[in-house]
């Protein structure tokens, strides 16, 4: 049995592996744990109870507050950014209050950059997270959207210049480093088009499943050479 009909078939799979996980609609869900509420207020969008809303949807011209109340007294308090299912910490604070405040924030400041925020935070004795959205804002005017369209562009003109390459070793590490930008350039787009939830570590399988899938199809549709008479 040839081995390209196998690696076609082993990429095809990844191809719909990839496909499944992108139309299932992100998860975007407020949860607050521990005892604790926490309401957001936006200028212009008004105010969402954080401890059960789905997803914060606001604009571009709203600034954002917050206020959260624990049951007890929180001595740590941490804050994060998840992307791709990864945390990249915030704000690291100490202290001794049951209350705490945060903002203002001015969605302006931050919507050039990305229109879908993931925000996690824990304390003492409290954890939550929520999805914030900015609607009026397109996913091709940020600069996530933006350089993730391009990564994936590119990097699908790579993985499509090595389908008639001979599959040799530097060819398929070539396939696999274009594969892995187009994966990242891809779910960027995504979580930005809030199909992806940026909190979900299943996200990874795109820049994964893209090396991967940029190391099998090396020279799958390349012709093989014709034994003389």
């Amino acid at each position: 049995m040839s081995k390209l009909p196998l690696a076609a078939r082993i990429s095809c799979a990844f191809v719909l592996v990839l496909v499944g996980l992108a139309v299932v609609p992100a998860a975007v869900h407020a949860n607050v744990s521990g005892g604790c509420t926490a309401t957001g207020t936006a200028s212009k969008s008004g105010t969402v109870d954080l401890t059960t809303a789905t997803a914060w949807h606001v604009t571009a011209a709203d600034v954002l507050t917050g206020v959260a109340t624990a049951p007890g007294s929180q001595r740590t308090a941490h804050l994060k950014v998840d992307l791709f299912g990864i945390g990249l910490p915030l704000l690291d604070s100490t202290g001794t209050s049951s209350t705490g405040h945060a903002g203002p924030y001015r969605i302006a400041d931050y919507s050039p950059y990305t229109r879908v925020l993931a925000v996690a935070g824990n304390s003492t004795s409290c954890d939550g997270s929520v999805l914030i959205i900015v609607d009026d804002v397109s996913p091709l005017t940020t600069w996530a959207g933006v350089l993730g369209l391009i990564a994936a562009l590119l990097g699908l003109i790579g993985m499509l210049a090595t389908l008639t390459q001979v599959p040799t070793g530097n060819t398929r590490i070539v396939g696999l480093v274009v594969g892995l930008v187009a994966g990242v350039g891809l779910g960027l787009l995504l979580q930005e088009m809030a199909i992806l939830d940026p909190a979900n570590a299943l996200d990874l399988l795109f820049p994964g499943g893209g090396a991967v899938l940029g190391f099998l199809i090396p020279g799958i549709l390349r012709r093989q050479p014709t034994a003389a008479a």
